[in-house]
C-alpha cells in the first residue's frame, strides 16, 4: 500500500530536512520526501493521497519508561488509583469482592496513594483482612515502591514478628513489633514468588485493548521495564499480529542468565528489541524511600533508602557491560542521582569502545555540582515530565529544602545531554499530550489556572517534542531507523491539528487524528 500526506504542516524532526510539501509511504517505509510530484513519480502504483487539510504530520511517539503490562492489568485487576480516601478504597474492594473474587487466587492489584488519604492510619492489614480475610491480598502503592498486604499474604510469604528487614527494604511494623501489612522497597519483593497471576489469555487481551487505547494517543511504541513474565505477554501479543513496538529492560534477577544466553542490548527487531538490566538503586518521593543527601524535610532522620553500595552497584555495572549489556538504573533521589553518574562515569571509563548506552531513569532531583558528572558520564536520561504535575505538592512537603533541584528540565537540556520522554505509567498517565503541557507550563494537578512551579525550568515546544520523537528513538539505539520523517525510515506517523496556531492548553485536551505504525493506519478519526 503506498500513501501520500500532504497539504499540512510536515514537521520532520530531522535538523537535515527542511518542511517538505509531501511524504510518500510505502509498505513500511518512508519512501519520499518532497512537494507533491515528486512523491507521485515516486510511487509505484497510484498513492491514495491523504489530505491533511492544514493539519500537522509529525512522527508518532515512542514513551521511553513504563510499566505497559501493569497498565493493562487495571482492565481485570484492583485499580484504586480513583480513590481518594480509605473510605472509597473500601467501597470499591468491597465491589470488587463481589464481582471477582471468585476467580481469583490472589487479589492483586495497584494504585493506593497514602499521601491524600486524610485517613492515612488505616493503612494496616486489619483493613484488608475485614473484606479478604480468605484471600491473600497484595495491592501496589500509586508509585510502586510500596506494598500492601494482608494477614494471608504475609503468612504465606513467611513474613512475621521474627523477620528482618532486608538490605534495601523495610518491612514495617507496629510498637509491638508486629508487621503492620505496608512492605517497601525490597522487602516488597519478599511476596513476588508466592504470587499468582491471573490466566495468561485475560492479560493479553487487556495488553491488546490497552495498545488500541493509546494508538489515539499517537504512540507507535514503548519501553517495557517489567519482569519476563511480562514480557513473554508482549512478546506473544507481537508475535501475533501488533504492530506496536516493545523495547524490554529486564530486571536485574535475569542478568546471569541473559549472560549464558549471550544476550546483547539494543538488539532485536524494532518490535522486540532488547534493552539494558533495570536496576532499582533507589525508591521514590512519594514513599520517602528515594535516596537523599539530607533528610526529607518532614524527618530529622530519614535520608531514603540505599538498596546498593557504590560498590555493590559498580560490581553490577562491570559484569553487564563486560557482557555486552547496558544499565539501565532508577535514580530519583539526589544521592542515589550522584551514585549512579559515577557508577556509569566508571563503567564508560572501563570500556570506552563498548558502544554502550547507559541509561539512567527519573532524575527527579539532581544537584548542580553533578551537572558536569551527568555531562562526562555520557548517560541517556530517560526523564517523564508528566510526573510533575502530581509531585510539585510532595516536593513541597518532603523537598522543601532542595526545590531548586527537582525536575530542573531546562537546566538538563542546556547541558546537551541525550534523552528522551515517557510517562511510568501506570503511576502517572501513558498520555503523552499531558508530558508535553507538564514540560511547556510546570502546573500542579495540569491546571492551567494556577501558576507555573519554577517557571526558569519551562523548556520549549521543539525541545519537548524531540523528547518524545526523535530523542526517544535513540533511548533504544533506533534513531537511525526511526522518529524522524526521513527518507528510508520507517513509517510511525501521527496527524494532529496545528498546534503552532494554538495554546499551550491544546495539549490538554489533544488526540491524534491518524496514527500510523510500520505504514499501517491504526487509528483514524
Amino acid at each position: 500500500m503506498e500513501y501520500i500526506f500532504t497539504n499540512g504542516t510536515i514537521l520532520t524532526m530531522d535538523p537535515g530536512t527542511a518542511s517538505p510539501e509531501a511524504v510518500l509511504v510505502r509498505d513500511n517505509l518512508i519512501a519520499e520526501i518532497g512537494n507533491l510530484a515528486s512523491c507521485k513519480a515516486a510511487a509505484k502504483k497510484t498513492a491514495k493521497i491523504i489530505d491533511l487539510k492544514s493539519k500537522v504530520l509529525l512522527p508518532a511517539f515512542t514513551d521511553t519508561h513504563t510499566h505497559f503490562v501493569e497498565l493493562s492489568k487495571r482492565k481485570v485487576m484492583v485499580d484504586l488509583s480513583s480513590c481518594q480516601s480509605l473510605e472509597d478504597v473500601r467501597g470499591y474492594l468491597l465491589r470488587y469482592r463481589e464481582t471477582h473474587a471468585a476467580s481469583c487466587s490472589w487479589i492483586l492489584g495497584s494504585g493506593w496513594n497514602k499521601n491524600i488519604y486524610p485517613d492515612r492510619q488505616g493503612l494496616t492489614k486489619r483493613f484488608l483482612d475485614q473484606i479478604f480475610p480468605d484471600i491473600p491480598v497484595a495491592l501496589q502503592s500509586k508509585d510502586y515502591h510500596s506494598k500492601w498486604c494482608n494477614s494471608l499474604a504475609l503468612k504465606i510469604a513467611g513474613l512475621d514478628e521474627a523477620s528482618i528487614n532486608p538490605f534495601g527494604g523495610i518491612i514495617e511494623k507496629d510498637k509491638n513489633g508486629v508487621p503492620t501489612g505496608i512492605l517497601y522497597e525490597k522487602a516488597a519483593e519478599l511476596i513476588d514468588p508466592h504470587v499468582v497471576m491471573p490466566d495468561k489469555e485475560l492479560l493479553k487481551d487487556a495488553i491488546r485493548r490497552t495498545i488500541e487505547e493509546v494508538y489515539s494517543l499517537g504512540l507507535c511504541g514503548i519501553h517495557s521495564m517489567e519482569p519476563d513474565h511480562s514480557w513473554s505477554l508482549l512478546s506473544e501479543v507481537s508475535n501475533e499480529g501488533s504492530s506496536f513496538r516493545f523495547c524490554w529492560h529486564f530486571p536485574l534477577d535475569d542478568l546471569d542468565s541473559m549472560i549464558q544466553k549471550g544476550v546483547k542490548s539494543y538488539t532485536g527487531d524494532e518490535r522486540l528489541k532488547m534493552g539494558g538490566v533495570k536496576i532499582f538503586a533507589d525508591g521514590a518521593l512519594g514513599s520517602q524511600t528515594a535516596w537523599m543527601f539530607d533528610p526529607f524535610s518532614n524527618s530529622a532522620t530519614n535520608t531514603g533508602v540505599m538498596r546498593y553500595t557504590d560498590a555493590q552497584l559498580l560490581e553490577i555495572a562491570t559484569k553487564a557491560a563486560s557482557h555486552g549489556i547496558a544499565v539501565t538504573i532508577h535514580a530519583i533521589g539526589n544521592r542515589c542521582v550522584h551514585q549512579v553518574l559515577s557508577t556509569i562515569f566508571k563503567i564508560n571509563t572501563l570500556y570506552p569502545s563498548s558502544g554502550l548506552m547507559h541509561r539512567i531513569e527519573h532524575v527527579q532531583s539532581i544537584r548542580k555540582q553533578d551537572y558536569s558528572l551527568l555531562q562526562a558520564s555520557r548517560a541517556y536520561c530517560a526523564l517523564q515530565p508528566v510526573h510533575l504535575s502530581n509531585d510539585i505538592p510532595l516536593i513541597e512537603a518532603y523537598w522543601n529544602n532542595i526545590t531548586e533541584q527537582a525536575y530542573p528540565f531546562h537546566d538538563l537540556l542546556q547541558l546537551d545531554i541525550p534523552y528522551g520522554f515517557g510517562s511510568d505509567v501506570p503511576i502517572e498517565t501513558i498520555n503523552p499530550f499531558l508530558g508535553i503541557y507538564t514540560a511547556l507550563e510546570r502546573k500542579h494537578a495540569l491546571n492551567q489556572y494556577r501558576p507555573s512551579w519554577m517557571p526558569k525550568q519551562k523548556i520549549d515546544l521543539a525541545s519537548t517534542l524531540y523528547g518524545y520523537t526523535l530523542g526517544a528513538a535513540q533511548g533504544s539505539c533506533s534513531e537511525a531507523v526511526r522518529g524522524s520523517i526521513t527518507k528510508g525510515k520507517l513509517a510511525d506517523l501521527m496527524v494532529l491539528e496545528d498546534f503552532f496556531e494554538l495554546p499551550n492548553e491544546y495539549w490538554l485536551k489533544a488526540k491524534s487524528l491518524l496514527t500510523m505504525v510500520d505504514g499501517k493506519i491504526v487509528h483514524q478519526v
